[in-house]
C-alpha cells in the first residue's frame, strides 16, 4: 500500500492523507488505509525520536 516513511516530507504527506480519511467507516478501504498509515507514522515517529536522541 505505502512504502515506509523515511523523510519528514513523506511524514507530512501521510499526516495530510490520514486527516482526510480518519473518519472513514470501518470495513471500507479508506479505514484500512488509515490504520496502515497510522502504523507507518508511528514507526517513523519512534525511529525519528530515537535518531534525534541518540544519533545527533
Amino acid at each position: 500500500m505505502y512504502d515506509p516513511i523515511l523523510s519528514e516530507d513523506d511524514y507530512r504527506k501521510a499526516i495530510r492523507r490520514f486527516l482526510d480519511i480518519c473518519d472513514a467507516e470501518p470495513g471500507t478501504p479508506e479505514h484500512e488505509e488509515a490504520i496502515h498509515l497510522s502504523k507507518l507514522m508511528e514507526q517513523y515517529e519512534n525511529y525519528s525520536c530515537y535518531e534525534r536522541r541518540y544519533l545527533n
